[in-house]
């Protein structure tokens, strides 16, 4: 048994060891199906600014003391082993340098924390992740994080996002509720076993076109930025009583169907799992990607079909925490060949809060925002929705699930989709134009090349 390891300032300790979450789990299952190069798909990039009048020795100390106090963030994993294992080791001095950026913007210290983000992080090392410090002629401007998804989700991130200044003005944290404390207590728990019951009784209910593993084409995504378009989600969630979220899923699965051609569209809900008050500030990754059927009746009256998706997504983040080893072997057992219950080819993810407002010069704002991925492996379409004054609406998409321009098209038809039903409410589905209300700009074919 492996009792200490060697890190950059020493000898560091291990502190305990124990069993994984039910997130960390699904979240190291569906990274081995992405290979070695695929590895990092997985690492999370933060910008936090530094509070007016701090310099660099408090922020270096703020981050220090917070990967003192989450245990994610000092926690490998010992995928060998039929279940994983995860070691948290004692805190530890962290190294943070300073990075000179081109300006004072946010988007020049965004280019270099992609550029850091670019290398996987191994899930095998103590320290999940990279930072440094983004400094203009010697003024500190952010604390950057690359964050491995296994150590921390969009809600986690969040938290270090509210800690952060707090503790770089001289706060401090009380006791954090620890990763270890949650795999303990989802071992045997009823309501994760119940969950398991649930998705075996769907599992064998899916289309083939649900879940096509294998595309390799190229990936590329497509974005619109819309301030008309968060209006009118906002008005439709009121008349319709329902979740902002339910109206972009239920729009952004219409807008599919009638591309695809398809009268139900399954899609794999990226769910939070930060319900309960005590796990609500954990620092790990809860999510679970769960999966929602939607039968696009395109006769059915828009207000049928918001309440319809709305509950069919509620049952769905019901059953959002289970643990995918036992499903993947409850299947098998029930004869149904299953790899990898964390795939769908198509995924939704709500984000919630962005990274703040687009650049003005941006053709999201107007057209399109076209940019590449490296990844040739995972969903073969993800529609992701951010928040800010506006709706940032983003669709990745494989050549081969979505060739051409069709990406930005489905986007702008989100968009166009929310806008008519908002002002021109219809009678009933068929009756919504999707017409383009915005130009966009063609992909670039070195998008579709690489």
């Amino acid at each position: 048994m492996i009792d200490e390891q060697d890190g950059e300032d020493g000898i560091v300790n291990i502190e305990r060891t124990g069993p994984v979450t039910n997130g960390q789990l699904s979240v190291l299952r569906s990274l081995e199906a992405y290979g070695v190069a695929g590895q990092a798909v997985a690492n999370l990039i933060s910008l936090w600014e530094v509070p007016a009048g701090a310099n660099v020795t408090h922020v270096v100390d703020a981050w220090q003391q917070l990967v003192a106090a989450h245990e994610s963030l000092r926690t490998s994993y010992d995928t060998g082993e039929s279940r994983p294992v995860q070691t948290v080791w004692t805190p530890a001095a962290v190294a943070v340098p300073v990075v000179e950026v081109a300006d004072d913007t946010y988007q020049a210290t965004w280019r270099v924390a992609t550029e850091w983000a670019a290398e996987p992080i191994s899930v095998a090392n103590a320290q999940p992740w990279r930072a440094f410090v983004a400094v203009h002629q010697g003024a500190p401007l952010y604390l950057v994080t690359i964050v491995h998804h296994v150590a921390a989700d969009n809600g986690a991130l969040r938290v270090l996002a509210e800690q952060f200044p707090r503790l770089v003005e001289g706060d401090f944290l009380e006791a954090q509720v620890q990763p270890l404390e949650m795999a303990v207590a989802q071992e045997g728990d009823a309501e994760g076993k119940r969950a398991v019951d649930h998705w075996s009784q769907l599992w064998g209910t899916f289309a083939a076109q649900d879940r096509q593993q294998g595309d390799i084409s190229a990936r590329r995504r497509a974005t619109v930025y819309t301030v008309e378009g968060l209006r009118a989600a906002k008005d439709l969630s009121l008349r319709y009583q329902v979740s902002v979220q339910a109206v972009l899923l239920a729009v952004g699965a219409l807008v599919l169907s009638r591309i695809k051609q398809r009268d139900r569209i399954t899609f794999g809900l990226m769910t939070a799992n930060r319900i309960e008050d005590h796990w609500s500030s954990i620092v790990s990754s809860l999510n679970q990607c769960t999966p929602l059927s939607m039968r696009i009746d395109e006769a059915s009256s828009p207000d049928i079909y918001m309440r319809t998706v709305y509950e069919e997504s509620l049952n769905a983040y019901l059953y959002g925490c289970f643990d995918v080893d036992a499903l993947k072997s409850r299947v098998n057992g029930m004869g149904i060949d299953e790899t990898d219950p964390t795939f769908f080819s198509s995924h939704y993810n709500f984000l919630g809060q962005g990274n703040g407002e687009p650049p003005a010069d941006s053709p999201m704002h107007t057209s399109v925002a076209w940019r590449g991925s490296a990844q040739r492996i995972g969903p073969n379409f993800h529609l992701t929705i951010a928040v800010e004054s506006g709706l940032f609406i983003g669709v990745g998409a494989s050549v081969d699930f979505l060739p051409g321009d069709l990406p930005a098209v489905l986007a702008a038809s989100i968009e166009a989709g929310l806008i008519g039903l908002a002002d021109e409410p219809p009678e009933s589905l068929s009756e919504l134009s999707i017409a383009l209300r915005r130009d966009i700009e063609s992909c670039p074919s070195a998008l579709v090349r690489s």
